[in-house]
């Protein structure tokens, strides 16, 4: 899948000037799968690869929960609480009341933002990689970077950019779903 969609983040991370990545969702978790690197020089952000961003507390999760109906998505997040990696600089969401108003504001504008939460000093924007069978999102896509770069007046600068990785993404990612069924007996 990184050969796939690294020249789709290359270009997003070269229009934005920012990091750039992208994680898969995999049995109610999201796992980091490839990233691009838009600043070559001065402050950046150039976080790991390692554990997969917190449901709750990311822009990225916010931005998959919000795909999901409202029962499924408040399920994922009671399954580890809204307990934070010990990484982790807090979150904006701390309750599912929280939860719930914030992933109808991402469903209406299409994408989720996350400011010195996961880390102080960073704000990503988020948009989700749809199914083309109309399932939650496949994963998303995100722009990060230092939060002297990164309003919100920036966030709306670079949002046609991401929201067209996301969809060019959604169209070329395989589809899990599909090899299952095709696997399956008839019968």
């Amino acid at each position: 899948m990184n050969e796939v969609c690294q020249p789709i983040l290359n270009r997003l991370a070269q229009r934005t000037g920012e990091f750039v990545r992208v994680c898969a969702a995999e049995n109610g978790e999201l796992v980091w799968i490839a990233s691009a690197q838009g600043s070559s020089e001065g402050l950046r952000y150039d976080p790991t690869m390692e554990a997969g961003p917190a449901l709750h507390a990311t822009a990225n999760g916010r931005a998959w929960l919000s795909t999901l109906n409202e029962a499924d998505a408040l399920a994922q997040v009671r399954r580890k609480g809204f307990i934070l990696p010990r990484d982790y600089a807090g979150s904006s969401v701390t309750s599912e009341q929280q939860l719930s108003e914030e992933l109808r504001q991402i469903k209406e504008r299409g994408y989720a933002v996350s400011a010195d939460e996961s880390v102080i000093g960073i704000t990503g924007f988020a948009a989700p990689i749809p199914d083309r069978e109309g399932g939650p999102a496949l994963g998303c896509v995100s722009v990060a970077g230092p939060s002297v770069r990164m309003p919100q007046s920036r966030g709306r600068e670079i949002m046609p950019d991401l929201l067209t990785a996301a969809k060019e993404l959604g169209q070329i990612w395989p589809i899990p779903r599909f090899k299952k069924l095709a696997s399956m007996p008839v019968g």
